[in-house]
């Protein structure tokens, strides 16, 4: 079995002392490969070749400058629409040709854009090796685990000298997440609603089964969820209708599938969720999982399972995090898209606990 390194071993040599806005001026760490990376000074030219990566170090350095170029799937996937187009337009504007399709690296690219170092996947050596072999300094990402997720924002605050915004942004994470579990140490397991995941229907049904986000603080059970380790499933209708969720949740990124897809289907009118109009758009913080903004995720569910009184004032609570983590001030408007108020307005109660 590969061997898997922990940030919570990596440590940082400060060059200068670390408080609030202090930036480090030298660093050594490790990456997910267990190398040794060291840093001279914060990077003014870093290439991003996974795809979430322009998302985490955005929200760490707090500015795009340094920030040379990304992957065409990280520009179309985030940057062309949505809510990150608004708050932070300038990433839309980044060289996008650092990997044409999926993470194979575009190397002549990559080159004209002159980095100081690159940010790639490790799942495959091949990925990373025509980077090395030209001199170009590669700090290695693993996935697929909470932890790994949380060690983007660690890895971030190394690279971009700013360990303690990086731990702020956790902190953030920890502390909504310890809320939330106090809110809820009163809800039973016999009291947890049954859930799926979908994000394909067609003839057969695409389910998230093993994900990387646990719900279970949220008072939900995934259905779908096993040992197996394998983070879809495809599962035919008959599957669905033995599982009868009490609530089905859509993923932000199934941009063709709404609730209505689900109510205006005559074939799913008997699942417990359609016939209780129990289907949802999950809002677009939860767009990507190793977003810093993740976090909201979890109340989100609680809410949307048990009423407004698992996370009280959740749209204060999405204000003030998209303003700690982008430095934004979301308008009600935004807030409103944020949380697909327009498609989730056919679903039950949604409007009334969130608007």
């Amino acid at each position: 079995m590969k061997k898997r390194y922990s940030i919570a071993t990596a440590t940082a040599f400060l060059a200068a002392s670390i408080s609030t806005g202090t930036v480090v001026a030298q660093a050594s760490f490790q990456d997910h490969r267990g190398q040794q990376i060291e840093l001279d000074a914060p990077p003014e030219r870093l290439v991003t070749i996974v795809r979430s990566a322009p998302i985490i170090y955005r929200a760490v350095d707090e500015t795009g400058d340094n920030i040379a170029g990304m992957n065409k799937d990280s520009l179309d996937r985030y940057f062309t629409s949505g809510i990150y187009t608004e708050i932070i337009p300038e990433m839309s504007k980044l060289n996008a040709t650092a990997a044409r399709e999926g993470f194979v690296p575009n190397v002549e690219a990559i080159l004209e854009m002159n980095p100081d170092l690159v940010v790639q996947w490790i799942y495959d050596p091949k990925i990373i090796e025509p980077l090395e072999r030209v001199g170009l300094k590669v700090v290695g990402w693993d996935c697929c685990t909470e932890q790994h997720r949380r060690d983007y924002l660690t890895l971030s605050g190394h690279i971009a000298g700013k360990p303690e915004r990086a731990a702020m942004l956790l902190g953030l994470q920890d502390g909504s997440a310890q809320a939330l579990t106090d809110r809820m140490s009163g809800v039973s397991q016999d009291s947890f609603a049954s859930v799926l995941q979908i994000d394909q229907l067609n003839d057969q049904i695409r389910v998230i089964a093993n994900g990387s986000q646990d719900f279970s603080a949220s008072g939900v059970v995934n259905l779908a969820a096993d040992d197996s380790g394998e983070w879809w499933k495809t599962v035919d209708l008959e599957q669905v209708f033995a599982w009868d969720p009490q609530i089905i949740l859509i993923p932000p990124y199934a941009t063709d599938l709404t609730p209505d897809s689900f109510y205006s289907n005559p074939i799913l009118a008997t699942l417990q969720a359609v016939r209780d109009r129990r289907v949802y758009k999950m809002p677009a913080f939860g767009r990507t999982p190793d977003a810093p903004e993740i976090y909201l995720t979890s109340p989100w569910v609680a809410v949307v399972a048990h009423g407004s009184q698992s996370a009280p004032d959740f749209r204060v609570a999405v204000a003030d995090g998209y303003q700690a983590i982008y430095g934004a001030t979301l308008s009600d408007a935004q807030i409103a898209g944020i949380l697909e108020l327009d498609q989730n307005s056919v679903s039950a109660g949604y409007v009334e606990t969130f608007d």
